[in-house]
């Protein structure tokens, strides 16, 4: 069973696509690594599915 993370963007890092929020996180992945988690549902946003091109706010 995998580890369940949950992160919230925060105030400094402000509004930006989920691919870049993530690059900026985990500098260790790659885009397409990005696109792959997104695209298999392994990153959600408020509960659902998220795509990498998705904009995330503070807060999220």
């Amino acid at each position: 069973m995998s580890d369940v993370k949950l992160l919230t963007v925060s105030e400094e890092e402000g509004e930006q696509r989920l691919d870049r929020w993530f690059k900026r996180r985990f500098p260790q992945l790659t885009q397409g690594a990005v696109e792959k988690l997104c695209r298999t549902g392994q990153v959600r946003v408020d509960s659902g599915r998220a795509k990498a091109s998705d904009h995330v706010v503070p807060g999220q």
